[in-house]
């Protein structure tokens, strides 16, 4: 057994290792400062996870308008309604002077009841070129719908002049004209656009427009049944065969047509509309409400789903359900009379006689003579005024399922 002191050499290489691990911790806290100052760029694999780099993401190339225009004119011609808007709007992003995609997407925009966006669409394209009568026709669609008349006639009348073999031009007037009650203008210019070109689904969805303004029922639904041969993934085209339907009585029919639209269009809130409408005159309220509440939540502005809510509520005397749908439908812009009274009363119920008179004074506004509204005013004055009653039973709409065209 050894006995003394250790040697000096393991003394020796303590000391070097120990200076080599001060070297290294040292030259790494160097590094590890720098790097997060930005001053030096260490190798990746040598800095703590959280001071790696991100990788840089490769930008995506950005495709081409023409791809984006080829693809909405393939979804607008197949009645792909929301993939048409799409397409078209990446197209005016990336060209923002591209009259025919600004128009061809107010096109679409209408069918999908966004008319303030249709409008602003058209305009641009008109700004962009306003010596193309489709432009101006489209506008005028667009102003039709959101019952703009005049403006929308000065519209077509304009895109006629700058070319009256324009079918567009010539149908969308024919519409125009429907609407302010001019069926002797109206029928030559649809019969117009047939001739121009008879297979042109707007052609025939006009001329059938045109037959059920007049009342023409029958001749309607052979017209719009020729738009949906001819254009068989366009929901609305359905509705307006389905509304004829209805005019008719024909519930049946009009309910088997909507259901086929809602797997041609299920996005639509028109369908959806029109199917819980006609449910309502077979009575089905369950059917009827499932059907306008989907509409409702398929397009929140949309009034006619809330108005039709608020009526079958009304029916079904459930007055606190009643009001708000129907002022929902009102502050959409669905001022029917109908709605007036129908709120009217269901506040009296509520025992807001207040509140009942004032919509019952709008009602009167609009039509003091109609008999509703007359039968109105009396429950109110029974029920409010103390008079001696005449009425005992909330009066009920006496409803005549005519068309309520396109529009609430």
């Amino acid at each position: 057994m050894y006995i003394g002191p250790k040697p000096r050499q393991s003394s020796w290489l303590r000391s070097c290792l120990l200076f080599l691990i001060i070297l290294v911790v040292g030259t790494y806290g160097v590094v590890l400062i720098l790097a997060i100052r930005g001053v030096y760029v260490a190798p990746a694999a040598f800095l703590p996870a959280k001071l790696q780099p991100t990788p840089t993401v490769t930008p995506t190339p950005t495709e081409p308008a023409p791809n984006h225009m080829a693809r909405a004119d393939t979804a607008f011609t197949n009645g792909a309604v929301d993939e048409a808007i799409r397409e078209y709007e990446a197209v005016v992003q990336l060209q923002p002077n591209n009259d025919v995609a600004h128009a061809r997407l107010a096109r679409m925009l209408i069918i999908r009841r966004r008319f303030d966006d249709a409008e602003a669409h058209a305009q641009r394209a008109i700004e962009i070129k306003d010596n193309s009568a489709y432009n101006h026709a489209v506008l005028a669609l667009a102003l039709d719908w959101k019952n703009i008349y005049d403006d929308a006639l000065a519209e077509a009348l304009r895109a006629v002049q700058l070319d009256e073999n324009n079918i567009y031009a010539q149908a969308w007037l024919a519409e125009i004209y429907a609407d302010v009650g001019r069926p002797d203008k109206a029928l030559p210019a649809a019969q117009k656009a047939i001739e121009l070109d008879s297979t042109n689904f707007e052609a025939h969805r006009d001329l059938g427009y045109v037959y059920e303004a007049s009342g023409k029922y029958d001749d309607a639904v052979k017209e719009y049944q020729r738009a949906i041969q001819l254009a068989p993934n366009y929901g609305f085209l359905y509705v307006s065969v389905a509304r004829n339907y209805r005019a008719k009585q024909d519930f049946k029919s009009g309910i088997a047509l909507l259901q086929q639209a809602i797997k041609v269009d299920p996005k639509s809130a028109d369908v959806y509309d029109e199917l819980g409408w006609t449910y309502y005159f077979t009575q089905d309220y369950e059917a009827a409400v499932a059907h306008l509440k989907k509409a409702a939540e398929l397009d929140p502005y949309f009034a006619a789903p809330q108005g039709h809510l608020g009526t079958i509520y009304f029916v079904l005397q459930n007055w606190e359900n009643a009001v708000p749908r129907l002022e929902k439908a009102i502050s959409l812009g669905g001022e029917r009379l109908e709605y007036f009274y129908e709120l009217g009363l269901a506040y009296v119920n509520l025992d807001n006689c207040p509140k009942g008179k004032e919509w019952l004074d709008k009602a009167k506004s609009v039509n003091e003579s109609d008999g509703a509204v007359q039968a109105a005013q009396q429950y109110y004055n029974d029920h409010c005024l103390g008079a001696p009653p005449t009425a005992t039973a909330v009066p009920r709409i006496a409803r005549t399922p005519t068309p309520t065209h396109k529009r609430p």
